[in-house]
């Protein structure tokens, strides 16, 4: 740039690397200085719109993208693009509507068939059996065709030591990767030996550092292809494979789809079914999926005691006494993100806040940083008749001053049809419990499996009626409310807190899954266990 100051090309180039670096900000600066110099230039209105959406402005984020595709129309990859921010701004068919026309153009566009799945199970009109053919869907699509009958060189030996690799696009500061931290940190060393496969692109943070100390192996995976990513793990002799992604961002389930390693696991993470011929276990729990659904899933269902008991229990801030005590003023709230909260969620809270006049809900995620998004949530309430003053919204901060926001709460309001899971999680370690209505798929079940393991069933609706009136009846007592605050940090941590415990019966199973695969008749046959 300083030999030709006019040149786009390497304004868009230094605004990639800023965007790979995190520097959004300074992203969206040499984007739009290329675009100042060429003003038809593609891929800077779409990766403008990229670096736009990771600040969450998401209104600007759309019009880039929308630009993009006024120049050239038929970019599959742009439209899922806008895909991604309508689902964040949570008007969903409209994202459907963009996966769908990325998949009309270039139907071979995997991370667009994924980007549908993980749309579909937000989506209250979409039920179990939908989701779960739509991912078989996926998998004929882009998966199967690169099933080969696999042939593995692994040493049968059913005691020895075992390689575990697993692969994620979160080893980082994430929500997903407090759910497996323990399993990649705290494993028997004498009996596994564990490589990560991390396919995230950034530098990583202090959690990326915990994991990569924990470890015997890290691979940074994310600029390999597919085809290399699986040539690694055999290289690497991999005997267990297990996904951390499922669907979402980051995943490389395409590296699954060559199957690199004898048997492939799914678990935790998004902790929901690949419906991948190549993938032979799937690891969750008999609330997300009850017995009777287990014929909905492509893999086998191996259940643990819960699919929550390895959650990374960090330093909490101090939890205080009920607020309602102090100030007298009920509040109720939500911190997930807003494409989880549908308008029957929306309702549903309206209804409560109209059943207690003197009651307030708080709502808080980065969302709520666009002045658009508050406008457009502000209008559910309005509408049904909620003062605009009873609804307070914030938005992102740093991760102690988030969770500090519990201590203004006094009970918490599961969205749905997509449930809470570790926003769900941290509200408990607050003291503050959550309402959460059981929904007929895996994504709207998270916070029943969490209240179902610490034994708080009581807490959970099984209609949207059921929903409202438990919302009222457990706000109508401030004594109980108050007595349960100060119990539940340590009911979470004595039910949930024993990562060691937990890692040990997964390794239990691993060990179950190598020895059946060592005494199966062909060494080329995957394991499936009924």
């Amino acid at each position: 740039m300083e030999i030709k100051p006019d040149l786009a090309e390497a304004q868009y180039n230094l605004g990639n690397i800023r965007k790979d670096l995190g520097q959004f900000h300074d992203a969206v600066e040499s984007y739009r200085r290329a675009l100042e110099i060429q003003p038809d230039f593609v891929e800077a209105h779409t990766n403008l719109g990229v670096a736009l959406q990771a600040l969450w402005q998401l209104d600007a984020a759309m019009a880039s993208y929308r630009r993009a595709l006024e120049i050239k129309p038929d970019l599959a990859e742009v439209h899922s693009n806008l895909g991604n921010a309508l689902h964040d701004f949570g008007r969903l068919a409209d994202a459907v509507a963009c996966y769908r026309r990325a998949l009309e153009i270039k139907p071979g566009l995997a991370e667009a068939h994924s980007n549908l799945i993980f749309c579909l199970d937000l989506m209250p009109s979409v039920g179990l059996a939908e989701v779960q053919a739509e991912r078989r869907k996926w998998d004929e699509a882009h998966a199967a065709p690169l099933w080969r009958e696999p042939v593995h060189a692994n040493d049968r030996s059913p005691a020895r030591r075992l390689r575990v690799g697993y692969v994620s696009g979160d080893l980082r500061e994430h929500s997903a990767s407090k759910t497996f931290v323990g399993i990649l940190t705290q494993y028997d060393r004498s009996q596994f030996e564990v490589f990560a496969y991390s396919n995230y692109r950034g530098k990583g943070d202090a959690f990326t550092e915990r994991f990569r100390q924990g470890v015997t192996v890290w691979r940074d995976i994310g600029h390999l292809s597919d085809e290399a990513v699986a040539k690694l793990i055999r290289e690497d002799r991999i005997d267990i494979l297990v996904d951390l992604s499922g669907h979402s961002a980051g995943n490389r389930l395409l590296v699954f789809a060559r199957k690199p390693a004898p048997i492939q696991i799914t678990g935790w993470g998004y902790g929901s079914s690949t419906g991948m011929r190549a993938m032979d276990v799937f690891f969750t729990d008999a609330v997300l999926v009850p017995p009777e659904d287990k014929r909905y899933f492509t893999e086998e269902v191996r259940y643990q005691s819960s699919a929550w008991a390895c959650y990374a229990i960090e330093p909490f801030p101090e939890a205080n006494a009920l607020p309602a005590l102090a100030d007298g003023i009920l509040t109720f709230g939500s911190f997930n993100r807003l494409a989880k909260v549908s308008e029957q969620a929306y309702g549903a809270w309206a209804e409560v806040l109209l059943a207690l006049p003197g009651s307030r809900l708080m709502l808080k995620t980065a969302e709520l940083d666009d002045g658009v998004n508050r406008e457009r949530v502000a209008g559910h309430f309005t509408r049904a008749g909620v003062a605009p003053e009873r609804v307070i919204m914030l938005g992102k901060t740093p991760w102690n001053e988030h969770v500090q926001a519990y201590n203004r709460i006094d009970l918490a309001l599961d969205p749905f049809p997509h449930g809470g899971g570790i926003t769900t999680l941290e509200g408990l370690m607050m003291g503050v419990p959550a309402i959460t209505l059981r929904w007929p798929t895996i994504a709207g079940r998270a916070s029943a499996s969490i209240v179902t393991a610490l034994g708080l069933t009581d807490w959970i609706a099984e209609t949207q009626e059921g929903y409202v009136a438990l919302a009222v009846r457990k706000a109508s007592d401030l004594r109980s409310l108050a007595a349960l605050r100060g119990q539940l940090r340590g009911i979470v941590t004595s039910v949930l807190g024993d990562q060691q415990a937990y890692v040990r019966s997964v390794e239990a199973e691993y060990r179950q899954l190598w020895q059946r695969w060592c005494a199966s008749p062909s060494p080329d046959r995957s394991v499936r266990i009924q």
